[in-house]
């Protein structure tokens, strides 16, 4: 006889879970059999603990100093990756310069502002400005305001969110790298 055939209708088998938190701070759940005694209570400390390790879960600070900045439509051609100086203005608050430049083709783009690190998030408040030769008629393309770079699963950078081109074409993939 296997084991699930040997259990009644009144003993009923439920799942407990257990929580980990991994390094990109994803809930992990293990899961294993237990009575129904345990359900409700093991459901509510299962999320209770996934909800609270998520969201006091330790992130460093970001690193003060320079930085490598990119555009794909200028790192792609293997051409050197742009900088950017990052200064601290106080709690995750800081400061960012910098840009990226093929000279050849006078294309360009370059930032200027200042974020708050919330996490994997950069909650960015300044002006981005981009010009590619072939993108937007070669016309600059100005992104002013609030916008939000992300790091996401394991990438080394933080992505601009906001990716449409001034052209409302080509879609622009702007890095700070950590």
């Amino acid at each position: 006889m296997k084991p699930f055939e040997q259990v009644g209708l009144l003993q009923a088998i439920t799942v407990r879970l257990t929580v980990a938190l991994n390094k990109s701070n994803d809930c992990l759940f293990r899961i294993n059999t237990y009575p129904i005694i345990d359900m409700k209570f093991t459901l509510f400390i299962a999320l209770w603990l996934c909800y609270t390790l998520a969201a006091t879960a330790q992130t460093l600070p970001v690193r003060v100093g320079s930085h490598s900045f990119t555009i794909q439509w200028i790192a792609f051609n293997k051409a050197k990756p742009g900088t950017v100086m990052i200064k601290s203005l106080g709690k995750d608050e800081y400061s960012i310069e910098g840009e990226q430049r093929d000279k050849l083709k006078n294309d360009y783009i370059t930032i200027k502002g200042t974020f708050l690190a919330r996490g994997r998030e950069l909650k960015f408040n300044g002006k981005i400005v981009s010009r590619i030769s072939y993108i937007n008629g070669g016309q600059p393309c100005e992104s002013t305001g609030l916008v939000i770079f992300k790091a996401s699963g394991k990438r080394k950078y933080w992505r601009l969110q906001s990716m449409l081109n001034c052209d409302g074409e080509s879609t622009d993939y702007i890095d700070i790298f950590f």
